[in-house]
């Protein structure tokens, strides 16, 4: 037998549902499917992201200011389908109206206003109870020590009078190095930039100045592979690597290709008030630029020996070196070692008579 249901606010026919009342607890109902539960917090609760203690109205909207009515909606959450063939004791929980609603009653809500809405849910009467029970805070769970470390006495200002003078702790850390006094580093890198810009505009420095830069370069790298206040070990051969390159690769190119760096340059030698010829001053010119060579070599060779005392103290055990320090260090020999060869490629050049032959009788 079917009955028909209207809900006590004159629900139209349109939305008017029916069911079979002759279904059994371990028969399969099809409108177990389409059952839905209205949500645990009210609308007003759950827009402001707190947790609502249930009832009609609850807690919050009891206590509000705002005259707002306390609102639950329907869930929008299907669930997963239950087993057919459960015991009668786990039928019972679909079979109240009290806690799910069908696929009419959305409707119903969706065309009603509020006061329709609240006056639905108050005619289908939500079990309080089953709002509360979701909605039970969780104590927080503290253990014995907790309780003991919450219990316990204030240090008397014995105790952190006893704590301030004891004496410090041996830190296993290696002592802090003092600030460099002579800014080596950043000496270093102001040359390296300069070195640059002659690389890269040749013929815009003058034979003097690059002579000058190679002299500084010479003094400012010892000073700096010498300081006890800078950066020790692998870092600082490498900053004087990248350095000794520069200075290594501008050699090359004067030495191959004289016109570029020495083709426009007006400067003249002199020795007090004697001036030399045009040949005497460009054989001054190669001299001078054979000692830059030999300078930097010097400090190649000062590199490459620092490199080399890492390699024998890593081999005697002495020192201890890391995948990244391996590599570091096979780098810095690499590099040592080709740039010692590339400079004695420019040592030839700078010998030859006829170098910057191009140059002479212009």
């Amino acid at each position: 037998m079917y009955w028909a249901m209207t809900n006590f606010n004159g629900v139209p026919t349109t939305y008017t549902t029916r069911w079979n009342t002759r279904v059994l607890p371990h028969q399969d109902a099809p409108s177990r499917t389409h059952l839905r539960k209205y949500n645990t917090s009210c609308n007003r609760c759950r827009k402001s992201r707190v947790k609502c203690s249930g009832g009609i109205p609850c807690h919050r909207c009891a206590t509000s200011s705002e005259a707002q009515p306390c609102v639950y909606s329907l869930s929008q959450r299907r669930g997963k389908k239950k087993a057919v063939g459960n015991e009668p004791g786990d039928w019972q929980s679909y079979s109240g109206i009290e806690q799910y609603a069908s696929d009419a009653d959305v409707a119903i809500q969706s065309t009603f206003d509020i006061q329709s809405r609240v006056d639905a849910i108050q005619a289908n009467t939500i079990d309080p109870d089953l709002l509360q029970e979701s909605t039970q805070f969780i104590q927080p769970v503290t253990n014995e020590g907790h309780e003991d470390a919450i219990n316990a006495d204030s240090p008397t200002f014995t105790d952190i009078m006893n704590i301030i003078n004891s004496p410090p702790t041996q830190s296993p850390s290696p002592k802090k190095r003092p600030k460099c006094p002579n800014t080596c580093y950043a000496n270093i890198h102001e040359l390296n930039g300069a070195l640059d810009v002659v690389s890269r505009d040749p013929g815009q420095t003058s034979i003097d100045e690059i002579l000058a830069l190679f002299q500084r370069t010479f003094h400012q790298s010892a000073q700096y592979l010498a300081c006890e206040n800078c950066d020790a070990g692998c870092p600082r051969h490498i900053n004087l690597a990248m350095l000794h390159q520069r200075q290594v690769t501008l050699l090359c190119e004067i030495a191959k290709q004289p016109v570029h760096h020495l083709g426009n340059d007006m400067t003249k030698t002199a020795l007090g008030s004697f001036l030399p010829s045009e040949q005497d001053d460009l054989e001054i010119k190669q001299l001078m630029l054979r000692h830059a060579t030999r300078n930097v070599k010097i400090s190649v060779e000062a590199l490459h020996q620092g490199a080399r005392g890492f390699e024998e103290r890593h081999i005697a055990g002495t020192l201890e070196l890391g995948d990244a320090g391996k590599l570091n260090l096979k780098w810095l020999l690499d590099v040592s070692a080709n740039l010692d060869r590339r400079l004695d490629c420019v040592r030839v050049l700078l010998e030859r008579d006829d170098w910057a032959s191009e140059l002479k009788g212009r």
